[in-house]
């Protein structure tokens, strides 16, 4: 009996983290998104700022990576990151229970 709700309890916080990156995702690249706001906002600036902001977007998925790959060493980094998408997506189904929508 205890392993099953040990099981339960494990679900619960994998859906809960699927929640949160899938509410991460919708509010980043649906309709309206922070994606589409942000790179509007750049591309109204010039070819400068835009390569600028390449060259970060490709220095930061490179310092992710590292993070990520180097699980061992970063362990508590990782820790935080799924109980941090976990509580987003306690925010975003408590979003679609009370209103409705995310």
């Amino acid at each position: 009996m205890t392993r099953l709700l040990r099981d339960i309890g494990y679900f619960v916080v994998l859906c809960l983290m699927i929640m949160g990156v899938g509410g991460v995702m919708y509010h980043a690249i649906g309709e309206d998104g922070w994606i589409e706001r942000f790179f509007g906002d750049v591309l109204d600036q010039g070819v400068g700022t835009i390569l600028a902001v390449l060259v970060g977007l490709v220095f930061a998925g490179w310092l992710i990576r590292r993070w990520l790959i180097a699980s061992q060493r970063h362990a508590l980094f990782n820790d935080f990151l799924m109980y941090g998408m976990v509580a987003l997506g306690v925010l975003f189904v408590g979003r679609l229970l009370m209103n409705g929508s995310l």
